[in-house]
């Protein structure tokens, strides 16, 4: 009966319930709930699935109770707040009437089980429950009042907790129902706390929800049922890319300039890609699935990649890789060949979380775009947006695609959004996992003559190492992937000083070719794969000892440092890959690019960009060489006073004779490539 008029209550109100993300700032840590100890409590630890953040407010006005009195009326009887149709506390351990510290309670709940809980904290203006042994949930729960500055007092029910069992989180965040039960209940307990008070509610009870995947959960990471299928995947992929020679999908695409004109949606996701107003620029890649050709229809592809500034200042690479799929709540589930680019819908296919909610999200194509996207004159224009679960689409901005339109047949244009994920929005489901897995085998599959193998600074050149030697070099290389960058955002100069910290800025003028777009085969084409085979570096002092392929975001490098006959090898990851035209000083400027940072073990802490810039007003070419490094802990006190006495000496000399390498090298390239007078 008690669940029959819940469920009513719940059908009259829940819907209409305002619910939202908690915060748009550092997500919930589990770790920060404290270990209470003691005996049969049910910690976050010994919980199933994820832990969930959630906050239930209530504000009210024109009560005669502040908030200590209102606490206090509460303790003397919390069954007056709670819908006892639903709920019921049931003191089983403590002698005083009132609530106080470690009194425990049965919640006895419509169904087969009851919930105990123990007062763990208790002050003047809040008690906090902790769950027991046998309790549906583990964690912990809060209630508190506070008086705000308006004469208002604010009640506030915040949970910290996880399912207690896998019946629960079956119930909980596979079927939601326990989860809408649970609302309902907090809900209707804030409406009560309200009544108590002898005041009334200002608006709605407002409720809150941070969702945070646990590591090492067995239904989240979910490897003993994933693990078998996404190594079958990664095989067939891999096998299908060698076979094809590169990718095993989406052989050949079209690469674009790309501006997302962000102007945010009627409700908060705490997403800043879906809340922001903000213009953000990147690349994007239009290809097709299969490779069919034109007239054929096929899963046409669009692939995203844009640079955005974190709240440190810090810029990072997020990636986004939609195809043409239905629009409807079935169709944006399924793939839809399509035989054109527009107009049309893009869709993302696997849903996201944003917080407590699942989303989707997509690009519409407003008008028609030719065969080949490329003879566009127009900017290509779509409307992105965002669906919740199977509810309607919303738009969130614009995304604008500009030439100069290029192909990327010679350096493919890898993306990988697993590893590279929109802020906020995290992959949500098993398939997700899987994809990523997929991504990571292919992107390090031999697809080239030297994936997987130690190279030098020699384009195109393989030492000839020792099996021995070159089975270390892999295992260092392979450990690398476990490694996690050596320094906090928080810690580059530009946010914490220069106290220590080195700053180099060099440029270096390169042969310059005519006004416009680079020529092909030019100073800037030629000095672009020279920056991208790391041949700018002097491998008297630096060498690349092992890599893949070309630089892509999140790939790892093995550098191997060379001074008097001594061998460092210093572990390094791709940050960003800049490919754009901009604006700088007013002047239109053509920029390919890319840095990277040091590891846990290497002797330095810090980042180094390289570039190479085409001023298009005037033809201008040159190499860009930037860098902030500080000393890394050095355990090893010989290398610790060799790296302080000769460090920065030789960093200097590696920056300047990195500019006049890429000088002599492009020069000789283009001597090479000139038709040899006639005589």
């Amino acid at each position: 009966m008690g669940a029959g008029i819940a469920l009513w209550r719940w059908l009259r109100t829940a819907r209409t319930t305002q619910r939202g993300r908690l915060a748009t700032g550092p997500e919930f840590e589990p770790a920060r709930i404290p270990d209470r100890g003691g005996d049969r409590v049910q910690g976050l630890r010994q919980g199933v699935g994820p832990a969930y953040q959630r906050r239930y407010t209530v504000r009210i006005v024109g009560s005669p109770l502040d908030a200590p009195r209102l606490m206090e009326r509460l303790r003397a009887d919390v069954n007056a707040a709670s819908p006892v149709e639903f709920a019921v506390f049931d003191k089983v351990a403590g002698a005083s009437p009132r609530l106080d510290l470690d009194d425990e309670y049965d919640v006895h709940m419509p169904g087969p089980w009851d919930c105990p809980v123990r007062v763990v904290e208790r002050t003047p203006l809040s008690f906090r429950f902790a769950t027991l042994e046998g309790h549906v949930e583990a964690g912990e729960i809060e209630f508190r009042a506070c008086d705000t500055e308006d004469g208002e007092l604010r009640f506030t029910v915040e949970s910290w907790t996880r399912s207690g069992d896998r019946l629960a989180d079956v119930l909980y965040d596979r079927l939601r129902m326990a989860k809408e039960m649970q609302l309902h209940m907090w809900t209707h307990f804030c409406c009560r706390v309200a009544e108590m008070s002898g005041g009334r509610m200002a608006g709605d009870v407002e409720v809150r929800t941070e969702r945070t995947e646990i590591a090492g959960d067995p239904r989240v990471d979910a490897h003993h049922l994933t693990g078998p299928v996404s190594a079958a995947l990664a095989r067939t992929f891999t096998a299908v890319a060698r076979a094809r020679g590169g990718r095993p999908l989406h052989p050949r695409g079209l690469v674009f300039d790309a501006t997302l004109r962000l102007s945010g949606t009627s409700r908060f996701w705490g997403v800043p890609l879906l809340d922001d107003t903000a213009e953000l620029r990147g690349v994007a890649r239009l290809s097709r699935s299969v490779g069919l050709p034109s007239p054929f229809p096929d899963v046409l592809g669009l692939a995203l990649r844009w640079r955005r500034p974190e709240e440190d200042g810090e810029p990072a690479t997020a990636e986004l890789l939609l195809a043409t799929t239905g629009r409807g709540r079935l169709g944006r589930h399924l793939l839809r060949p399509a035989t054109r680019w527009g107009p049309g819908f893009y869709g993302s296919l696997l849903p996201y979380a944003a917080g407590d909610h699942r989303v989707q999200l997509g690009a519409v194509a407003r008008r028609a775009v030719p065969a080949d996207p490329a003879a566009a004159r127009d900017p290509i224009t779509m409307d992105l947006v965002v669906a919740a679960g199977l509810g309607p689409w919303e738009r969130f901005g614009e995304l604008l695609l500009t030439g100069p339109v290029r192909t990327d047949d010679g350096e493919p244009l890898r993306f990988n959004p697993v590893r590279h994920p929109v802020p906020g929005l995290r992959p949500a489901g098993a398939l997700q996992q899987m994809r990523g897995r997929a991504y990571d085998a292919v992107q390090h599959a031999d697809a080239h003559p030297r994936a997987g193998r130690a190279v030098t600074g020699r384009r195109g050149a393989v030492p000839r190492r020792r099996p021995r030697a070159h089975r270390r070099l892999q295992r260092l290389y392979e450990g690398l992937r476990e490694r996690p960058v050596n320094f906090e955002p928080g810690d580059r100069p530009e946010h914490a000083g220069t106290g220590g910290w080195h700053m180099d800025d060099r440029r270096q003028a390169l042969p310059p070719e005519r006004p416009g777009p680079p020529e092909p085969d030019g100073s800037w084409e030629v000095a672009r794969r020279l920056v991208r085979d790391y041949e700018f570096a002097d491998p008297r002092i630096i060498r690349s000892a092992y890599r893949r392929s070309a630089p892509a975001p999140g790939a790892d490098m093995l550098l191997e440092g060379r001074f008097f006959g001594l061998r460092f090898h210093l572990g390094v990851r791709v940050g960003d890959v800049v490919d754009t035209t901009t604006e700088q000083d007013g002047r239109p400027v053509r920029v390919w690019g890319w840095n990277y940072r040091t590891l846990e073990g290497h002797l330095e802490r810090g980042q180094m960009d390289q570039e190479v810039r085409k001023w298009l007003d005037t033809g201008d070419v040159e190499f860009r060489l930037r860098a902030f490094s500080h000393r890394a802990p050095i355990r090893n006190p010989v290398v610790r006073l060799g790296f302080e006495l000769f460090g920065r000496p030789t960093q200097l000399v590696y920056q300047r004779r990195a500019c006049r390498r890429m000088s002599h090298l492009t020069r000789k390239e283009l001597a090479a490539r000139s038709p040899a007078p006639a005589e």
